[in-house]
C-alpha cells in the first residue's frame, strides 16, 4: 500500500526495475489486494484498504488504451501502446476488484473482452498486440490464449463461441504435464490454463462439445493428476522450481515457484478469483 503514488499507481515506476513495465507489477498488486482484503480484520487497515484499490481500480481504468487493451505502460506514457499479457493482468485485476465490492464499469470489462476477441486469429489463437494486426493476421500465442479464456471466464463468457475457438486452440497447441515437451514460458502458461481447466472441472467441456470422443475431454482430475505427477518429478532439493526453466532463469525460481503453488491449492478454491 506504501509504493502507491498519488495518481493511483501502485509501483515505483522511477525505478530501474519497473520502469519500462510498471503495468504489470500494478495489475498484480491489485489483484492481491482484492484477494486479501476481506481478511483484514482491522478496520482502520481494512478501510486503507479499500481506499487504495478504488484508486487504483481507477487509474487501471484509466490507463486503458482507445483500443480496450493495456499495454506496459499507461496510454498516455505508452503512445496507446497496448499488448495481450499486460490487458489480461488489468482484467483479471479488476475483476477481483469487483469482488471485493470496488465499483467497476462494465465498459472497462467489456473493452477489454472486446481487444482479445479482436486479437483472436482465424485458428483461435490470441495474438501479442492488435496494434501489430488482428482480424485474422499474426500468429496465435497458446500462453495468451490461456490467458484469455481465464478473462472471458471472469466476464461471464463461460459457453460462447469465442471461448470455444479458444479452447480448442490451447487443446491444440498446449504441452501437457510431464509429456517431455517445454514451452518458453511454461510457468505461466499453466498458471492460467491449470485456471480455466479448473473452472471446466470434470464435466462442463462435454457440455460445451458433446460430440467431443472421450479421449478429446479436458478434466480437471486428469489434468491435476498429470501435473501434480510432473510437479513431484521436478521439485528441486530446495524446495523451488527452477530446473530446466527458461523463467526461472530470466525472471527467477521464487515466480515459477509461486505459480506452481498457485496451481497446487486451486481445489482449495480459498481467492474468488480462482473460485469455480
Amino acid at each position: 500500500m506504501d509504493r502507491q503514488q498519488p495518481n493511483g499507481l501502485i509501483g515505483v515506476p522511477a525505478s530501474a526495475s519497473e520502469g519500462g513495465r510498471y503495468m504489470y507489477g500494478h495489475g498484480f498488486a491489485v489483484m492481491f489486494l482484492a484477494c486479501i482484503v476481506g481478511e483484514e480484520e482491522n478496520p482502520r487497515r481494512r478501510e486503507k484498504l479499500i481506499q487504495v484499490l478504488e484508486k487504483a481500480a481507477k487509474y487501471t481504468r484509466d490507463a486503458q488504451t482507445n483500443r480496450g487493451g493495456w499495454g506496459y505502460l499507461s496510454a498516455k506514457d505508452g503512445s496507446n501502446f497496448d499488448e495481450g499479457s499486460v490487458t489480461i493482468t488489468q482484467m483479471q485485476g479488476l475483476r477481483a476488484a469487483r469482488n471485493a465490492g470496488v465499483i467497476v464499469p462494465n465498459e472497462a470489462i467489456k473493452a477489454g473482452v472486446d481487444y482479445l476477441r479482436q486479437s483472436t486469429n482465424d485458428q483461435g489463437g490470441v495474438q501479442y498486440s492488435l496494434a501489430f494486426g488482428g482480424g485474422g493476421r499474426g500468429d496465435g500465442r497458446p500462453a495468451l490464449t490461456a490467458a484469455a479464456i481465464c478473462c472471458g471466464f471472469s466476464a461471464g463468457e463461460y459457453q460462447g463461441d469465442l471461448v470455444k475457438k479458444w479452447l480448442k486452440f490451447c487443446q491444440n497447441h498446449l504441452n501437457t504435464p510431464g509429456d517431455g515437451r517445454r514451452m518458453g514460458h511454461d510457468e505461466y502458461t499453466h498458471y492460467y490454463y491449470a485456471q480455466v481447466v479448473y473452472v471446466l472441472g470434470d464435466d462442463r467441456y462435454k457440455k460445451l462439445f458433446p460430440d467431443a470422443k472421450s479421449d478429446e475431454l479436458l478434466t480437471w482430475s486428469k489434468y491435476r493428476k498429470s501435473f501434480f505427477d510432473e510437479c513431484k518429478r521436478a521439485q528441486s532439493s530446495d524446495g523451488s522450481w527452477s530446473a530446466d526453466s527458461w523463467t526461472a532463469r530470466m525472471v527467477g525460481p521464487i515466480y515459477v515457484t509461486a505459480c506452481y503453488l498457485t496451481i497446487m491449492q486451486l481445489d482449495k478454491a480459498a481467492l474468488p478469483i480462482y473460485q469455480r
